[in-house]
């Protein structure tokens, strides 16, 4: 069926620009018999040929687009991917973003996970192996409260040989006072606290249901809406295309 997709999508790129041939070519016609009978110079119309080819290149580009979203579109089923361990939150996606929000015991829990902030993981130099690429989710915590609100920015640090899901690394942390704009408070590198304090702080997210289980979840969660997000990205280029 793809292929048959393919081959109608030429033809009608091909139609397409014999349409516009013979449109010019009759405007052309018109406008040099106009200009002749004043005595000028015919116009010529060299955009015909660039017309074509670039028709041409574009069917080239048609295929490969194709042949991407053949391959990747059975991979990761997006819709069957939804983790039962962030269904106390409700989820929301705008573009390549997904907030999902909860209430704890009066408090408001926002995480917010933007994919054009991932980084990709380093392939290990001795794998012989051409494996897919992973990506590795930046996000971030709000808690707020009447009185403010503590924001933990967070990420995944892994390698190919090591990787371990159920544990996030937070890289810094503030408090947001009322009323104060984000970029306006205090941060402090999260490595640089003191040890007892990191941990009561892990202890502070386990207990709002931001541990192990969440952390799993949330980077299985962010890979298939990575691959989602792509296998849009590629469609959508086709279209325009």
């Amino acid at each position: 069926k793809t292929l048959i997709r393919n081959h109608k999508a030429v033809v009608s790129t091909q139609s397409t620009g014999n349409t516009v041939l013979r449109s010019l070519s009759r405007a052309g016609a018109l406008g040099a018999g106009q200009l002749c009978r004043r005595g000028a110079v015919p116009v010529r119309l060299p955009v015909i040929t660039h017309l074509v080819k670039h028709s041409s290149n574009d069917s080239a580009l048609m295929s490969a687009l194709n042949n991407e979203i053949l391959h990747e579109e059975g991979a990761v089923s997006y819709e069957s991917s939804q983790n039962s361990a962030l269904s106390d939150f409700t989820r929301t996606e705008k573009g390549a973003t997904i907030v999902l929000q909860k209430q704890f015991q009066g408090e408001t829990i926002r995480v917010e996970l933007d994919l054009n902030n991932n980084t990709e993981l380093a392939p290990a130099e001795d794998d012989p192996e051409e494996n897919p690429p992973q990506y590795l989710p930046s996000f971030k915590i709000e808690i707020s409260k009447s009185q403010g609100k503590l924001v933990f920015n967070c990420n995944y640090h892994m390698t190919t040989e090591e990787q371990n899901l159920d544990q996030f690394v937070i890289s810094e942390v503030a408090f947001v006072a009322p009323g104060q704009e984000d970029h306006m408070a205090f941060t402090t590198d999260f490595g640089n606290l003191d040890y007892v304090l990191i941990e009561e702080f892990e202890n502070y997210l386990t207990r709002r249901g931001l541990g192990a289980e969440f952390s799993s979840a949330l980077f299985e969660t962010s890979a298939a809406f990575e691959h989602h997000n792509y296998v849009n990205f590629l469609k959508s280029v086709r279209d325009f295309v």
